[in-house]
């Protein structure tokens, strides 16, 4: 018996110095992080809604966490380009993607290099997505009534610019065009710059736009606004009313956060959580996000929250693509 309890004594220390061989590294790990700086990918071109929001966040987070928060864009391929970048990448927290609503679309149009759910650790969500179709303010509509009678009388003869095949913008359109009993021709661009400028100069109709980005030149009259793709209308354009008020169960939701190579520690992760929710939390930047037209959330969604919620939009996005028949073309 006393032999046995020995060796019983024996493997639990063994044990216990095995555990704390796994557990005191990934503790050190969190407890150093960051010591170098953090690069965040934003997977569009430069001067879009996702793109600005971003600046303004690493920069609070350079405050937070010690460190530099650099940004990178990596644009195109709807962007497929910039998230496995960021999926190939270390799993050690130096290396962020911010994840827009492409990542829950493209799963569902495109063949991707990367799995959406198993390759990414979500960091946490801090923004919705709000849409606004803007139309060239020589088109001689001012509501969706009469873009509606407009794509009747001449078929196929209206295009839509979007900022990228098979993202939101383009999928926008195909529901309104299923919606509506339209034929809409869909032109896809590298990012919302380009394809507002091409609404703005009349090589294109209109768009189902970023917000963010649009409302500048909605202001200035360089576009014009005649509905937004919300569930109740925006507080900075009251007087546009929501598309769903026109064009019953048309609705597309969208999103921003922030998420990591899978594999990264989890007490990084909560780090970065931290980091990130202190600055969209604090009111003179949250006041200033929202005032540029970004619907921020109340409340960030912590890492768990938000991979639920990719899981559950990935379905979203694959049903409307199924009905509606979608493709790339």
């Amino acid at each position: 018996m006393k032999l046995n309890n020995r060796i019983c004594t024996a493997l639990l220390a063994g044990m216990l110095f095995v555990m704390n061989g796994l557990l005191i590294p990934a503790f050190g790990q969190a407890q150093d992080f960051p010591n170098k700086p953090i690069k965040v990918v934003v997977p569009f071109v430069p001067g879009g809604g996702s793109d600005s929001v971003a600046r303004v966040i690493a920069k609070g987070m350079t405050e937070q966490l010690g460190q530099p928060v650099v940004v990178e864009n990596r644009g195109g391929a709807n962007t497929i380009i910039g998230t496995e970048y960021v999926a190939k990448s270390a799993p050690d927290g130096y290396t962020l993607l911010v994840c827009t609503t492409a990542f829950a679309t493209n799963p569902s149009m495109y063949k991707l290099p990367f799995d959406t759910v198993r390759d990414f650790d979500p960091v946490t969500m801090y923004m919705g997505a709000a849409l606004v179709l803007v139309v060239n303010p020589n088109l001689p509509v001012t509501n969706i009534r009469e873009l509606i009678a407009l794509a009747k009388a001449q078929p196929g003869k209206l295009t839509y610019a979007s900022y990228g095949a098979g993202g939101p913008g383009h999928l926008a359109g195909e529901l309104f065009k299923q919606l509506a009993g339209v034929d809409l021709l869909h032109i896809p661009y590298k990012g919302s710059s380009p394809s507002i400028a091409d609404v703005m100069s009349g090589t294109a109709s209109m768009s189902f736009a970023v917000l963010q980005p649009a409302l500048p030149l909605i202001n200035s009259g360089k576009l014009r606004a005649i509905g937004v793709v919300m569930s109740e209308r925006a507080s900075q354009l009251p007087d546009v009313p929501t598309i769903g008020e026109t064009l019953p169960g048309f609705l597309i939701t969208g999103f921003n956060g922030f998420c990591a190579p899978t594999g990264t520690p989890p007490a990084v992760l909560a780090k970065l959580n931290r980091a990130i929710v202190n600055v969209v939390t604090t009111p003179d930047i949250r006041n200033q996000l929202i005032k540029a037209g970004n619907p921020m959330l109340t409340k960030p969604l912590a890492p768990n929250e938000f991979k639920e919620f990719v899981k559950v939009d990935i379905e979203r996005w694959r049903k409307i693509v199924t009905d509606g028949k979608v493709t790339l073309n």
